[in-house]
């Protein structure tokens, strides 16, 4: 499964409206969760200006425990994502949202862990008609 910084914000920050599923869902989640190096570096960005600093350094520990996979793009990911953005171009997608469809694509994942849905609408993945979203 694909984590979507959305997710990791809404469970670490306990004034946001998804706050509640959030929690519920990485609480009952029992599969492996997987988030992309660019993702990592968003999510980074949203929890320093919503949270602070030790908000950014849990999900680094999360990493560096396990409980979080650290997926790198590959040079296909990168083209994937360049094609991705030229595709949806008039809906001005982020590099960030297109490389984890990419990712998505050449892993064979589907369902995408996230509450911010709209950005990642805009593309059309390969593998799959669409990508499911939890929780």
């Amino acid at each position: 499964m694909l984590l979507d910084p959305s997710a990791v914000l809404a469970a670490a920050d306990s004034a946001d409206l998804n706050h509640r599923a959030a929690v519920a869902w990485f609480e009952r989640v029992d599969e492996p969760l997987l988030l992309g190096a660019l993702s990592l570096a968003e999510l980074d960005l949203l929890l320093q200006r919503e949270l602070g600093a030790a908000a950014s350094m849990a999900v680094v520990e999360s990493v560096v425990a396990g409980s979080i996979r650290l997926v790198a793009p590959t040079p296909g990911d990168l083209r994937r994502a360049a094609e991705l953005m030229a595709e949806a171009a008039e809906h001005r997608p982020s590099l960030a949202d297109a490389l984890l469809v990419a990712t998505a694509e050449r892993l064979g994942i589907r369902r995408v862990a996230g509450f911010d849905r709209r950005p990642l609408a805009v593309f059309r993945p390969r593998h799959a008609r669409s990508l499911d979203f939890e929780p």
